[in-house]
């Protein structure tokens, strides 16, 4: 009599040699992640060559020719091959270097390499900074890595608008990055003289950090508002001894020319938003042609910047430092002239920090919900959307200022998340 062996099943019931439908879906998820990842990264490339090639290396090119000059012996702010961008509508705008003396002791050391040698390696650099400065984010923050995350967090950092500004410029906010992100950890820990020192000395490059002075000054961190000026005046120090003053009177005429481009689709700041409304541009038409009405963008601004000190140094939550970070920060990028997309990298630590505490379950308004999707769309606009449907004045005030809405729209957000977080504490206390 013939008798059959019966087949090995698993626990529940089905053949081991079978494929599960979620390990197919997840598969299916897995390579939707990767083609999408493939063709962002295709499209940074894109970027990065016609920065390098049609650019003469944007602003990576104007560090590096200011290094040559000062090497040479020449003036470092004087016009350069990456400052020319020949606008048909502004033949002699210099788009100039903003950055100052002492900044450019990183790049001496490429000076004297080829154009396509020093921009390879510091594009590298900065690329090895952004992910050290993720590494530890995950680190602080107790995220464990999964095929996943990693190809999410992959995706999402090759769409990210201030990625894409970072190819089409070969600008230092990824190093920037790792320098806020390291001195946000030490503030979480406690450790605030620390954290002033790494950010005095990104203050000395980046001025708009300067707004975490009157922010230790009202929480009463003096040692930390010492620090911070003593860090920054080392590196002007420093910078006067090996560049020379008149170096830095350079770069001041250099600053003070910043506002004739500041119309750029990628400066997502208040003023930025005024100058593409208001004024004639090389590209934008405006929506109501009065320049007289320029100086009004301080008013937003100045608003914007008090209304987020006085939140910031008021928060007694247990989110006050991971919130007045990211208010910060990004009220920085809407108050300062100089509020460039590709800063948008800096409050990655303080908003993941918060990301991660509103996927716990936290119930949010439909306010919240429209400013989030705001804010979402504008970290995934394309660079070079910001010029489309030229010249139309809706378009100027709302394609041609994406990442200004998109800022003010997660500024907003953070706003509502603190009031209710607040509310919430409130109503614990009084029952």
């Amino acid at each position: 009599m013939l008798t059959t062996r019966a087949q090995p099943q698993s626990q529940n019931g089905r053949s081991r040699g079978a494929v599960q439908p979620q390990n197919i879906a997840r598969l299916a998820a897995l390579s939707v992640l990767v083609v999408l990842m493939t063709a962002a990264l295709c499209w940074n490339t894109l970027l990065a060559d016609a920065m390098a090639g049609r650019l003469h290396m944007n602003d990576f090119g104007k560090f590096y020719y200011s290094a040559r000059a000062f090497l040479d012996g020449q003036d470092m702010y004087a016009p350069s091959p990456a400052t020319d961008l020949r606008f048909e509508k502004a033949p002699g705008l210099q788009l100039l270097n903003m950055n100052p003396p002492h900044f450019h002791l990183v790049l001496l050391p490429l000076a004297r390499l080829a154009p396509e040698s020093a921009l390879t390696i510091w594009m590298a650099a900065n690329l090895m900074a952004l992910v050290l400065s993720l590494q530890l984010i995950a680190r602080e923050l107790r995220i464990v890595w999964t095929p996943e995350r990693l190809l999410l967090v992959g995706l999402g950092a090759s769409i990210f608008s201030g990625t894409q500004a970072f190819f089409g410029t070969g600008q230092l906010s990824l190093l920037l990055l790792l320098a806020v992100t390291v001195a946000w950890i030490q503030a979480r820990r406690g450790q605030w003289v620390t954290t002033a020192i790494w950010l005095g000395a990104a203050m000395s490059v980046k001025p708009f950090l300067a707004i975490f002075l009157p922010y230790w000054l009202g929480t009463r961190r003096f040692r930390a508002l010492g620090a911070a000026l003593l860090a920054a005046a080392a590196c002007f120090g420093i910078g006067l001894v090996v560049f020379g003053v008149r170096a830095y009177a350079g770069w001041y005429a250099a600053l003070r020319q910043s506002g004739d481009w500041a119309w750029a689709a990628m400066n997502a700041s208040t003023f930025g938003l005024f100058r593409r409304v208001f004024s004639d541009t090389p590209y934008y038409a405006p929506a109501v042609l009065a320049p007289g009405l320029l100086w009004a963008w301080i008013v937003p601004a100045g608003l914007i910047g008090v209304l987020s000190l006085w939140l910031a140094v008021t928060d007694t939550t247990r989110e006050a430092t991971d919130r007045a970070f990211c208010l910060l920060l990004v009220a920085a990028h809407l108050v300062s002239p100089l509020g460039w997309v590709y800063y948008m990298w800096l409050p990655a630590g303080p908003a993941t920090a918060l990301i991660v505490r509103e996927m716990s379950g936290h119930e949010r308004g439909l306010a919240a919900k429209g400013l989030a999707a705001v804010t979402i769309a504008g970290c995934c606009w394309p660079i070079t959307w910001g010029y489309l449907f030229q010249p139309h004045a809706w378009a100027t005030v709302w394609v041609g200022s994406m990442y200004f809405w998109s800022a003010l729209a997660g500024w907003g957000w953070l706003l509502l998340d603190g009031a209710h977080v607040r509310y919430r504490m409130g109503a614990k206390h009084a029952c």
